[in-house]
């Protein structure tokens, strides 16, 4: 059959076909209903697919693990002692996690072995429904180590530094780059709001597919739409989300707990949306798509209500993406220290100085 894929001329190659409420499902539930078809075709487009939403993931972490090494380097930490640190930081969660004394390659050729017995048509059904499981199970496990290494090591930056090292550490070796680079499309001086605004929401659906977002941790996620917005709704994250929660499959409590003691922030900063008991991973949301986004452009990307410790009920996260930025709400830009541009001030980075200007004629605090 297939057809689960079409081509985007936006982004210059396959991307998952359908609606909002068709891509909220995650990939891993259309490769198993494939499976259940006899859709061979639909197989073969689904799992390399699925495989590059996770590479996207473990491409970035490959990333963000020297750049955090860096700043503490940078801000004066031997080398040696910055490995040291890390390797501290595996063995505490080693008992939990068993990808993370091992090299995190031999881990990921596993996961590709295991869905190349997917596609592996001369298999019985059992065996490639089985081969799924696994792939999905190891990605699983080796995401969720990466993101508690990550954890574990924004936490030294903080101890050693402060809360506010955080945003320094973000600003200057983790987002900062990627923000520069990647995130100039969603500026409405180089794209027309339509369609960023289309590859933001198109975008962040791939993202959860790939962090394994949802009860389930498949991918499968939730979305609402109204006049103004579309909202991605996670309960949990794969990732900041489920570092509150924990993990019940890998028996891993919530990273506060003092088996690992690594706590949420304990003070309001305008990284955390000014709210206290944010994750240190889930502020980089804060700063990638809001803080940044309004210097540069004028208004948040995607507006972010993210959990906050104690959990009240589910670890639930929401992305709203705005269809008229003039719609975005006050409190969005207030929330993280910033002032929304009076109505008739340009947007997008090429009206950044006269918009600039605008805000601190009208002596908006702060200016």
């Amino acid at each position: 059959m297939a057809g689960h894929l079409v081509h985007s001329e936006v982004l210059g190659r396959a991307i998952r076909a359908g609606g909002w409420r068709e891509l909220a499902e995650g990939t891993p539930r259309l490769i198993r209903r494939a499976l259940e078809a006899g859709d061979e075709a639909g197989v073969a487009e689904l799992v390399p697919f699925f495989l590059s939403e996770m590479r996207v993931v473990h491409d970035i972490y490959a990333l963000w693990f020297p750049q955090t090494l860096k700043c503490l380097v940078d801000k004066g930490m031997a080398p040696g002692e910055a490995a040291r640190r890390h390797e501290a930081v595996r063995a505490r969660l080693a008992p939990f996690h068993p990808s993370a004394l091992r090299p995190r390659e031999e881990v990921w050729a596993e996961i590709g072995a295991a869905l190349a017995l997917v596609q592996d048509t001369a298999l019985p059904a059992t065996e490639r429904h089985a081969a799924l499981d696994a792939a999905t199970g190891t990605w699983r496990e080796l995401h969720d180590c990466e993101v508690d290494q990550l954890t574990g090591l924004f936490d030294v930056v903080m101890s050693e530094h402060g809360e506010p090292a955080l945003l320094e550490m973000y600003e200057g070796w983790v987002v900062g780059d990627w923000f520069a680079k990647r995130y100039r499309r969603f500026d409405v001086s180089e794209m027309p709001w339509e369609t960023a605004h289309w590859l933001l929401v198109y975008l962040a659906f791939e993202g959860m597919h790939g962090h394994l977002s949802g009860a389930a941790r498949d991918g499968t996620i939730e979305v609402a739409e109204d006049a103004e917005k579309i909202t991605l709704s996670f309960a949990p994250c794969g990732s900041g989300g489920r570092t509150l929660q924990g993990e019940p499959r890998d028996g891993l409590p919530p990273l506060r707990d003092p088996a690992i003691g690594w706590g949420e922030l304990s003070d309001a900063h305008d990284f955390t949306w000014n709210e206290k008991g944010v994750c240190s991973y889930c502020a980089h949301c804060a700063v990638l798509h809001e803080t940044l986004p309004i210097a540069a452009f004028g208004y948040p990307v995607r507006v972010t209500e993210p959990p906050t410790a104690p959990l009240d009920g589910e670890s639930r996260c929401r992305w709203s993406v705005y269809k008229n930025l003039r719609d975005i709400p006050e409190w969005a830009y207030t929330r993280v220290g910033a002032i929304k541009p009076p109505a008739d001030a340009p947007l997008g980075s090429a009206g950044r100085a006269e918009r600039d200007a605008m805000i601190a004629a009208a002596g908006a605090p702060g200016a």
